[in-house]
């Protein structure tokens, strides 16, 4: 019921704003019914636009591609194409664990590059954009130039899974760091196993371990008061981006994770920047650190 009414909410804002519309839904980019994306696009587009795959949260085990609709349209209001993307989530249990999420995106972004004249995309401005434990897939995504061993690896293998820019916001960077800390979260995406095991699948699913030279523009946003995943992880992504002289940019608001205790204006403001920077893959100032006044400042 909640689903059904979100859609019918996120359908009706679509219609008023007149500017969006959502080109097809339910599409199958895999086998597995959580292997689903849905496609919004930009009314009148003139040619190829860029695009986003949309990545949800969660915590790897929960929420639903349904719950980025809003935010969708806001992007297609920008003219990006915004496809949000379902994955396989974890039990905890084996065959539901590390790396099949991110088999899944990866599979997911092939999928979108291979299908981009279909649907209007530039195939070399796919960016990915997600939130919490969809950041953590966004910044991999950005990070990881091959198919990851897996599920589906031989699907589309000549198309390239790497985002063309990434977008995380409240996304963990370091799972062996944040192990420690939150044992319980991680755990249940990385499953059971001896402990060399364990550390060689929390350093796999960490972007900021693996960063290189390769990677692409990061854009980071998170709050300093989140205590589900510390902003230290954003600014570990970060400083390990520069390292390998990809840019990034952290832009730090004053809530919770994700964007709770954050006054509506300046989500919108902040959801704007990050069309901006889908748009041009760079903000228009100096990488690192700023608040959200100073990253809004400019145009």
């Amino acid at each position: 019921m909640r689903n059904r009414v979100f859609l019918a909410a996120a359908a009706a804002l679509m219609l008023a704003a007149g500017l969006a519309h959502a080109s097809e839904q339910d599409i199958a980019y895999g086998p597995d019914p959580a292997e689903r994306l849905d496609i919004c696009t930009p009314a009148a587009a003139r040619g190829p636009s860029p695009a986003v795959l949309m990545i949800h949260g969660g915590g790897w085990r929960a929420g639903s591609r349904r719950f980025l609709a809003a935010a969708g349209i806001r992007l297609a209001e920008a003219g990006i194409v915004a496809i949000p993307v379902d994955y396989r989530l974890t039990t905890g249990a084996p065959g539901t664990t590390w790396p099949i999420q991110f088999n899944d995106v990866q599979r997911a972004m092939r999928w979108v590059r291979a299908h981009a004249s279909t649907y209007g995309i530039d195939p070399s401005h796919i960016c990915a954009e997600g939130d919490s434990a969809g950041g953590q897939l966004a910044l991999l995504l950005g990070v990881v130039t091959g198919v990851d061993p897996g599920e589906g690896q031989g699907v589309l293998p000549a198309v390239s899974p790497h985002a063309d820019c990434s977008i995380a916001i409240s996304g963990p960077s370091d799972l062996v760091r944040l192990a420690a800390e939150k044992p319980a979260m991680i755990g249940i995406l990385i499953g059971p196993g001896d402990p060399a095991q364990i550390h060689a699948l929390e350093v796999d699913a960490s972007p900021a371990l693996r960063a290189a030279s390769s990677a692409v523009p990061a854009l980071l946003i998170h709050g300093t008061e989140d205590h589900v995943v510390p902003i230290d992880q954003a600014s570990e992504m970060c400083a390990s981006l520069s390292r390998v002289g990809a840019p990034c940019w952290l832009v730090r608001h004053g809530g919770r994770h994700e964007f709770k205790d954050v006054a509506p204006d300046q989500v919108r403001a902040l959801w704007s920047l990050v069309g901006r920077f889908v748009q041009s893959m760079r903000l228009g100032h100096g990488t690192g650190e700023m608040s959200v006044d100073e990253a809004t400042a400019h145009p």
